[in-house]
């Protein structure tokens, strides 16, 4: 039996979410143990306050949601939220110029933004991806150094929930290299957290941790 809480980045990525309501968000994540929070730049200050001699990591979403801003412009970005006190970066991968088969722009951005002293997580965006389109995502990613490759943004017109069979394609895809899956986009349930835990995903992106480790009854290995 694993503790589910740390599989937890506990999300707060609402456009309106004010300072106390991301302090509040913040103080609740410490009370139910979950391994982060995950927060817009803007937040990551009040963030790192809040937690602040605890050992509770912050994730800063970048080029967030759409991911097709001037590379440069994610790099400074990442590096500001770095100085700020997040220790994890969510970067969203420009599916434009993967789709254009433009890989090396794809890699040099992550490659870059990878070099900042922070775990690095791309979001490929599965629901505008191919099956062969989520397996380049996750190579790419993979060669440029990423630690994870997380499903989707849950932000994004057309995007599509996390799937199962996602999570296990992006799992068998990057395993082997050394890389992390982290599903994130719908998962409001501790039912559709643990199959997602065991279809191999190593990190859950919610927004509803609380009600996810509600009941923490089933059991679960992580591991496709």
């Amino acid at each position: 039996m694993h503790d589910l809480p740390k599989y937890i980045d506990q999300t707060l990525l609402c456009q309106d979410a004010t300072e106390k309501e991301v302090a509040g968000f913040c103080e609740e994540a410490l009370e139910y143990g979950f391994y982060a929070v995950c927060v817009q730049p803007c937040r990551v200050l009040t963030a790192a306050r809040i937690l602040r001699g605890s050992n509770m990591k912050i994730a800063a979403v970048v080029g967030f949601p759409c991911g097709s801003t001037f590379p440069e412009i994610k790099l400074r970005e990442a590096e500001k939220c770095i100085d700020s006190g997040a220790g994890e970066i969510d970067v969203v991968m420009n599916i434009g110029a993967l789709k254009d088969g433009n890989t090396g722009a794809v890699k040099d951005e992550i490659r870059k933004i990878k070099a900042l002293p922070a775990v690095l997580k791309v979001i490929i965006e599965t629901g505008l991806l191919t099956r062969e389109e989520k397996l380049l995502a996750c190579k790419l990613s993979a060669e440029a150094g990423a630690d994870f490759v997380k499903t989707s943004t849950g932000f994004t017109k057309n995007s599509k929930p996390a799937t199962i069979e996602d999570v296990k394609l992006m799992y068998d895809a990057v395993n082997r290299l050394g890389v992390k899956v982290k599903a994130s986009g719908g998962i409001k349930d501790q039912k559709t957290a643990i199959a997602m835990i065991n279809a191999g995903a190593g990190r859950i992106g919610t927004s509803s941790g609380v009600e996810i480790i509600g009941i923490s009854s089933e059991k679960y290995s992580p591991g496709y």
